[in-house]
């Protein structure tokens, strides 16, 4: 079964970027180098730097991945990225057309894909480079955009787990170039919340994920977590042997496209909204 875990998120600080809206991009899917240079012009600390890394001029190879490792690591020194003081699950919306969606971030174990694991994929999505994303995590330790997996809960406890958090006042909320608007809440593993992420890890992890966007991401993951294996076997429970994953509950199946899988068509956010570290 699907093992979720919170996790203490790296998220931009405002007092440091100001509007956040500034700083988030699209998915890097849809970030060619014309959108990377706006996005890097509309502020200098614009999460593409992060998530797509560039080529310069007179560059070698994986040069592009390197700068972004020490881009990384300036921000975490300079405090532009810092990392929340307990573990959490963090309550996510999208609305837009006066429709909305909740779902909810946090870790999942990684696990090889296959008929008898915890995690399906129905993944239909554009395929990128086959070593980007394992090079760029290589290079941060960090995941800087999640994978998406659907979930069913006949019970709809989930549900209003996730619509009672959205009654308190949001530690996100913006809208970004296509009118989206994304809130994000939080709710601590540790404190008067955590009856509330215990009932939601036992809901997700109680059946099987759908992987529905994310599959060149999870392959990366477990590329990455058995490399660091080899060198850190010693350590228990690391954060490399997990992903960012963003669940959402899975939409009847007369709600889905034609011909495709309940939960296929779901948006990813921005990148940006938060980062799950595994080496920080």
């Amino acid at each position: 079964m699907p093992d979720i875990r919170p996790f203490r998120a790296l998220r931009y600080e405002p007092e440091i970027v100001g509007d956040l809206a500034a700083v988030v991009s699209p998915p890097y899917e849809l970030v060619d180098a014309p959108v990377a240079a706006e996005l890097q012009a509309r502020h200098p600390k614009n999460a593409v730097r992060l998530d797509v890394p560039g080529d310069e001029q007179g560059d070698g190879p994986d040069d592009q991945y390197r700068r972004t490792a020490r881009t990384f690591a300036a921000w975490r020194s300079d405090g532009t990225l810092r990392k929340d003081p307990r573990p959490s699950l963090y309550v996510y919306e999208q609305a837009a057309g006066g429709a909305a969606r909740l779902g909810f971030f946090g870790r999942l174990r990684l696990e090889p894909l296959g008929p008898a694991a915890g995690v399906i994929s129905d993944d239909r999505g554009p395929t990128p480079p086959r070593d980007d994303r394992y090079k760029l995590l290589r290079a941060t330790g960090v995941n800087t955009s999640p994978i998406v997996g659907t979930y069913a809960d006949p019970s709809g406890e989930a549900a209003r787990i996730l619509a009672a958090a959205t009654r308190t006042h949001p530690i996100i909320d913006l809208v970004d170039d296509a009118g989206i608007r994304h809130r994000m809440w939080s709710l601590a593993a540790d404190g008067p919340d955590a009856e509330p992420v215990a009932r939601l890890v036992a809901i997700v992890g109680g059946g099987p994920l759908n992987l529905v966007d994310g599959r060149r991401r999870y392959d990366a993951g477990l590329r990455y977590r058995d490399e660091r294996r080899m060198s850190r076997s010693c350590e228990e429970d690391p954060a490399f042997d997990y992903i960012l994953a963003l669940f959402f509950e899975a939409p009847a199946p007369a709600d889905a496209p034609a011909g495709e899988p309940a939960g296929s068509s779901l948006p990813r956010p921005p990148t940006g909204l938060l980062i799950n570290p595994l080496e920080w």
